[in-house]
């Protein structure tokens, strides 16, 4: 059973002892402050009472409190675990006062085990204490809210693990003490920061611990505070742990009681969001890491996609015998057949002499024509290379060749019909007679032309 004793009957007992007490947490009094032509006040209330103000992301004060801020404009925000942060844009005047409720509603379920303690000593009572962090977000309370008073108890119990500790100072965050420490299960670990280093740590057996069940986040008593942090979980995963070249992967994380999280692939920062989804095409083999850190842990999730890179081809004519036969201008064979062809993995296609092709396969069909032009015998192999290749830096080249044979010939002319032969039975005579009696006649004509 906790021991509740009053502030009032404290200092009574303090009075009667002789003992002059400065009771912690009192940064400001609550007496308001004068007016003064240079600053504005800002008299700012908050519950629980416990709670701390930073004023334009720096610590100002513990507890309700007037402050006194130059003019202009000021975020003020209202900060205590296990509570939702509450901001506040002001706009000061000088000599002017106004008034801010900050009543912070409870946020979070509650906490269970295993648990560790942690308890800080040697350092005044209103100093910060932050686990993993030292961001507003990574508060957790004052040591006074987390050391052994003697009027009740004051704990920090926290998720078995390792955990970052910084005691800032009060108002100015100069770093008092930090360390990383090691939270055992149902043990108490003591922090004397005065000490020597191999003195500074010390665990004792908490046997409390294990008699607990659940825990509200923050409950706090006139001289009593339970400060029960909540472990922070993330999970990260892809639906695809190996994929080619440009295919889509779907990356997925959650986090729950993070202050920060950030999620990398290739140390690249993809996304800063405590859970989300994104689709990603990755050109090469990829490496996503999501990190996720609150007051109650550090916890890194990773997950790797492979990236097959590699591009495969093939290339094969249906025959690769061809026949061409031309004479003069006109061809009177000439083969045609189809040029099959494949690639995987690949977005640009290309088939020398066709030219540039898409799909991922195809089979044009070609007709092959000599490269000679002049009559005579052809012979020739004509070779075809397809050459693939990915965004990814992959590459593939296939050949494939086709052997044309055959003729060019000159246009054929027709030749002359020779005169008819004579029977081999008949005489010459009558074609000797003919002839002479032509010959005769030619003479005489040529004399009556003479004589006129």
């Amino acid at each position: 059973m906790k021991v509740q004793i009053s502030r009032a009957l404290a200092i009574s007992l303090l009075t009667v002892a002789g003992t002059n007490l400065s009771l912690p947490g009192n940064a400001q009094s609550d007496t308001p402050a004068s007016n003064s032509p240079e600053t504005g006040q800002v008299r700012v209330h908050v519950s629980p009472e416990e709670a701390y103000i930073w004023v334009d992301d720096k610590a100002t004060s513990h507890r309700s409190s007037t402050l006194k801020l130059a003019p202009g404009e000021h975020k003020i925000t209202v900060y205590n675990y296990g509570y939702k942060p509450e901001t506040h844009n002001v706009t000061v005047k000088a000599g002017e006062r106004q008034e801010v409720e900050a009543r912070l509603q409870p946020a979070g379920e509650p906490v269970s085990g295993p648990w560790g303690r942690i308890q800080i000593e040697r350092v005044r009572g209103d100093a910060l204490v932050f686990l993993n962090g030292t961001t507003p977000e990574f508060f957790v309370g004052h040591v006074d809210e987390m050391n052994n008073e003697i009027f009740g108890d004051q704990a920090l119990i926290v998720p078995v693990g390792k955990q970052q500790v910084h005691v800032l100072e009060n108002r100015t965050e100069k770093e008092i003490w930090a360390g990383t420490v090691e939270v055992k299960e149902n043990q108490r670990l003591i922090i004397y920061t005065t000490y020597p280093p191999n003195e500074q740590l010390v665990y004792k057996n908490w046997p409390e611990g294990a008699k607990l069940s659940q825990l509200k986040r923050f409950e706090a008593g006139t001289a009593s505070a339970a400060i029960a942090v909540a472990p922070v979980k993330s999970k990260l995963a892809v639906d695809h742990t190996d994929v080619q070249c440009n295919e889509p992967v779907k990356v997925s994380w959650d986090s729950t009681d993070a202050a920060h999280t950030i999620i990398k692939a290739n140390d690249a920062p993809l996304a800063y969001t405590v859970a989300g989804a994104v689709e990603q095409r990755p050109l090469q083999t990829t490496k996503y890491e999501f990190h996720a850190a609150g007051p109650g842990g550090i916890v890194n999730s990773e997950a790797t996609v492979n990236v097959d890179n590699s591009v495969k081809t093939s290339l094969s004519p249906a025959t690769s015998e061809q026949r061409y036969i031309k004479v003069g201008d006109k061809v009177q064979e000439q083969g045609v057949t189809e040029l099959k062809w494949t690639a995987t993995n690949a977005d640009s296609v290309k088939i020398d002499p066709l030219g540039v092709v898409t799909g991922a396969n195809g089979n044009p069909t070609i007709q092959i024509s000599p490269e000679k032009d002049s009559p005579g015998p052809v012979d020739e192999t004509h070779t075809y290379k397809i050459t693939a290749t990915n965004i990814c830096g992959g590459s593939a080249t296939s050949v494939a060749t086709v052997h044309l044979t055959g003729s060019i010939g000159p246009e054929q002319v027709a030749a002359a019909e020779p005169p008819p032969e004579l029977p081999e039975t008949a005489s010459p005579l009558p074609l000797l007679a003919l002839t002479g009696l032509l010959f005769l006649g030619t003479g005489g004509i040529l004399k009556r032309t003479r004589i006129k």
